[in-house]
This record gives structure tokens, C-alpha cells and sequence, in this order.
């Protein structure tokens, strides 16, 4: 080749580079991305096929992305590679470009690919796809269209088009991942909105001021499994209820979502409280699916006269604030097991008669085993405290146990849904 031959290859080189560098920016569509630029090096090689494989970490295996060229259906089908295997396969295990002039006399060479294609490889040109030295996948140009073996300046241009090719990628996919967070993102926001409203958006109401209610619920997650919900029985009773799933996130939330529907229904139907945990402990059991079970806590409120009926399955206890003694009890002697486990399970009643000023609060066990950065919990002996401050409206002390809560955890995150519910008699 002569000294101009020479100027010009290299000028096409350069020009080849400038045409990539544009394809590169042109999308961020993977697999469009991988085609053209393969196309182009296929063009600037003289090659009569070309492959991109990726490395697939959670197998480690080669993976084809893209092939094109006569059998590229096949090939695309067909490839799949551990490392070490093929020359593709030795390329990614060592990070090194290679040059084989003649398949048959390299033992690196994986036949059974072209017996199952009907594709015929004589000489191969392979590089390796690095980022920061991380190999992600090896790039093949097959057979020059002249018959003559690749050259060293042929690999030299291929391993700069490879190192741009491999920085697209993991651009590519990065803005793959983003896309991906960005549009679960949306999706969580929208459960997170869809969860909210099975809550109740406004609370019950006592026209002559008789008793006050107000309840509180803070998923740590976008959705969780925490509950609450008030059906109005009749004129004179109340129902209310709190509960927690087990597990966290979407599952517990599409368990609770379906609960509190029971719970509606059933409760219409329901003479007493612990006639309502039979219920939705059977219906829970005819469609229990991964062990999962709910904790809870029903209780109706006779409205006229103050007198409230609880029952509990597995919750954590009530806690009764009297107004003359300033004491708080838990009411932690009439518990059942959750629902869900057993169909024998059997639900007890308790019932207590509210006098003016009593308070009785219900809550999730988000609250007392809130953590801090030494690891020690919220605690039901902390809560316990803040209630015995004095306060008039349930929203009043909903918001400073919910304060008190994150002063004692600091900078550590919410690690479990929190819920609170509160009612006041008057």
C-alpha cells in the first residue's frame, strides 16, 4: 500500500470513528444502538457478519444481543457462551482483543455453533466491551469479504469502535434503568394514592360532640399493610377497627386492600365483635396464600351511651386512658391469635364503659419498635408516657406520639408501617 493508499485508509478510519461517534448519539435504544454501529463496523471491516454479546451477571454466561449477516436469526438464537468458551468467550475471560486469521487452527474455537446455523466461519476479528475494565460483553466481525485475514490495523480501529460501543451501552442501559425507576416510581405513587383512599378521608362525627375520633396511618414503604376503617352499624353503634399484615409492600398492601372489603361487608352481618373475627378469619383462610395473616383489633362504639365492646386478634394492646385517675391500662388480657393461622381460633370480647374525658388509643406495632441509632426500640413503656400527658383531642396526641417517634429515631429511616387511631368520649 502506498504512502497515499495509506493517508486515505486512515482518513476513512477517522471518518468511520466521527460516522459511530454520531450513530452513539443518535439513541439510546439498546438494541437500535448495538445494530448500527455493527452495521458500520461491519461496512469498515469488509466483514461478511458481525455479533454483539452481552454478559448476563446473574449467569455468567455470554449472552447474543445482536447478529447480523446471513444466519443472523439463527445465530441470535442460537448463542450463548460461558466464559473461556469459543473465542468470544476466551476474549471476555481475559479482556484482550484477538486476531484468528484461520478458526480451524485455533483450539479456542467453538464449532458446534456453525454446525447449528449452517454459518461458515473462517477468520474472526473479536474485542472486548470494557467500562472502567469491566468486561460487559465482546463484539465479533466474521470473514472479510476478500478472503484475506483481518489485519493488525483492522484491529486497531475495531478496539477504538469497541470502546466507544461499550461506553453507549452502559449509557444505554443506564438510561434503561432510569426509565424503569421513573415509571415504578409512578406506579408506587399511584398505589400509594389508590392504598390512601380505602382509608377513611374524613372521620365520624358526633353531632352533639359526644365522642371524638381521628386516626393516622404512615406506610414506610409507598404501600403497606397497615389498616384502619369506621362503619356505621346503626344509629347508636360504631365500628371501628385497626390492623396490621404481616410482611410489608405490595403484597400486604393488596392483603389489606381486599381486608378492609371483608371488612365492610361483614360487618353488616356481624351481631358482635368476636361474631366479625369468626368471619374474616374464614374468609381469610379459604384464600390464604404464603403463610400471610393479619393482626387486629374490632370494637364498637355505642354512641349514645359511651359503653365500647373489643375484641382482639393478636393486636397489640389497647391502651385506656381514664381522665379521673389519669392512668393508662393496657387491656392486654382478652387477646385472640391472628387471623388467618387457625380455623378453631376462638375470640373473646371485653367490654368497658368510657366516661367523660377517657381516651382509648390503638395502635401498630410501628410505633414501638421504631428504632434508634443504637438500636433500641420506641417501646410500648415510652408511648405509655406520652399518653399520660394531658391533652384534649385524639388528633392532638395522634401528632405528638407521631413526633415524639421520630425524635427518638433521628436520621435511621421508618423500617415498618405506622398507624394510630384514637377515640375520645366526651
Amino acid at each position: 500500500m502506498t504512502e497515499i493508499e495509506q493517508l486515505e485508509q486512515k482518513i476513512k478510519d477517522l471518518t468511520s470513528l466521527i460516522d459511530v461517534t454520531s450513530i452513539i448519539t443518535s439513541t439510546l435504544d439498546l438494541d437500535e444502538l448495538m445494530s448500527l454501529v455493527m452495521e458500520k463496523a461491519q461496512e469498515v471491516m469488509h466483514a461478511e457478519a458481525s455479533s454483539i454479546m452481552l454478559l448476563n451477571e446473574a449467569t455468567g454466561m455470554l449472552e447474543c444481543h445482536i447478529a447480523l449477516g446471513s444466519a443472523r436469526e439463527k445465530v441470535k438464537d442460537k448463542i450463548q457462551l460461558k466464559l473461556g468458551q469459543g473465542i468470544a468467550g476466551w476474549v471476555a475471560q481475559f479482556g484482550e482483543a484477538v486476531i484468528v486469521p484461520d478458526v480451524e487452527a485455533d483450539r479456542r474455537f467453538f464449532p458446534e455453533i456453525d454446525q447449528s446455523t449452517g454459518f461458515r466461519t473462517r477468520s474472526i476479528l473479536a474485542a472486548p466491551l470494557k467500562v472502567k475494565d469491566r468486561v460487559i460483553g465482546v463484539a465479533e466481525v466474521l470473514n472479510r469479504l476478500d478472503a484475506h485475514p483481518f489485519t493488525k490495523e483492522n484491529l486497531d480501529i475495531f478496539s477504538t469502535f469497541c470502546r466507544q460501543v461499550a461506553l453507549a451501552i452502559e449509557n444505554a442501559r443506564m438510561h434503561q434503568y432510569m426509565l424503569e425507576q421513573q415509571r415504578l416510581k409512578q406506579q408506587l405513587d399511584s398505589a400509594h394514592r389508590i392504598q390512601q383512599s380505602f382509608m377513611p378521608q374524613l372521620f365520624p362525627h358526633s353531632e352533639n360532640d359526644r365522642y371524638f375520633i381521628y386516626g393516622k396511618n404512615i406506610p414506610a414503604t409507598a404501600v403497606g399493610g397497615d389498616l384502619f376503617d369506621f362503619v356505621k352499624i346503626n344509629s347508636n353503634l360504631l365500628g371501628i377497627v385497626i390492623g396490621d399484615v404481616s410482611g410489608k409492600g405490595i403484597p400486604a398492601a393488596l392483603f389489606m386492600a381486599r381486608l378492609i372489603s371483608d371488612f365492610r361487608y361483614y360487618s353488616h352481618l356481624a351481631k358482635k365483635p368476636a361474631e366479625l373475627l369468626h368471619m374474616l378469619n374464614s374468609a381469610l383462610l379459604k384464600r390464604s396464600q404464603q403463610g400471610m395473616f393479619v393482626t387486629l383489633i374490632y370494637m364498637v362504639l355505642n354512641m349514645q351511651t359511651g359503653e365500647l365492646t373489643i375484641s382482639n386478634a393478636g393486636h397489640l394492646p389497647l391502651l385506656w386512658r381514664r381522665y379521673e385517675s389519669n392512668h393508662v391500662q393496657k387491656l392486654d388480657r382478652f387477646s385472640g391469635i391472628p387471623l388467618g393461622i387457625l380455623p378453631s381460633a376462638d375470640f373473646n370480647e371485653l367490654q368497658i364503659q368510657l366516661q367523660s374525658g377517657d381516651f382509648v388509643l390503638l395502635f401498630t406495632d410501628g410505633i414501638t419498635e421504631a428504632k434508634n441509632h443504637l438500636n433500641e426500640m420506641f417501646s410500648l413503656n415510652r408511648l405509655l408516657q406520652v399518653c399520660q400527658q394531658p391533652t384534649q383531642q385524639p388528633q392532638v396526641l395522634i401528632e405528638n406520639i407521631v413526633n415524639q417517634v421520630k425524635i427518638f429515631q433521628g436520621p435511621i429511616s421508618q423500617h415498618d408501617d405506622i398507624t394510630l387511631l384514637a377515640v375520645r368520649w366526651q
